[in-house]
C-alpha cells in the first residue's frame, strides 16, 4: 500500500492510506510501517542513478503520532557520494503536520 506519487533527480515522494493493517493498537501509524515508508522513499530516490544498493543505516525520530487517512513521506538526497549517499526523510499526515524525520545512509554496490 505504499505508492510513489512524485520523484525527480534528488527527491521522491511516497504515500499510503492508513488502514487497520498499518496502525498499532492505539489507532496510529505503526512505527515499523513508517520506517518502511522512509526506507522505500530513500531507495527509490537513489535507484534513479544507482544499480545495486542497500540501506547501510537508518535513524528515524517520531515527533507526533501518525493519524488521519494517509501519510506522505518526502525523501531528499542531502549528500551524493561515490559509495555512500545520505537521504533525509520527512513524514507528514494528511493535515500537513510533520510526524517523523529520518536520515538514511544508502551504500552503492556498483
Amino acid at each position: 500500500g505504499i505508492y510513489v506519487t512524485d520523484f525527480g533527480d534528488d527527491f521522491c515522494v511516497v504515500e499510503c492510506e492508513l488502514t487497520p493493517d498499518t496502525q498499532n493498537p492505539l489507532g496510529m501509524a505503526h512505527g515499523g510501517f513508517v520506517y518502511s515508508m522512509c526506507d522505500i522513499a530513500a531507495g527509490v530516490v537513489v535507484s534513479q542513478y544507482a544499480g545495486k544498493f542497500v540501506t547501510l543505516s537508518g535513524n528515524l525520530y517520531f515527533m507526533r503520532p501518525g493519524k488521519g487517512k494517509k501519510l506522505r513521506c518526502e525523501a531528499r538526497i542531502i549528500k551524493r557520494g561515490r559509495t555512500v549517499n545520505v537521504v533525509e526523510t520527512s513524514v507528514f499526515d494528511n493535515s500537513g503536520t510533520l510526524t517523523a524525520k529520518g536520515t538514511f545512509e544508502i551504500y552503492i554496490m556498483e
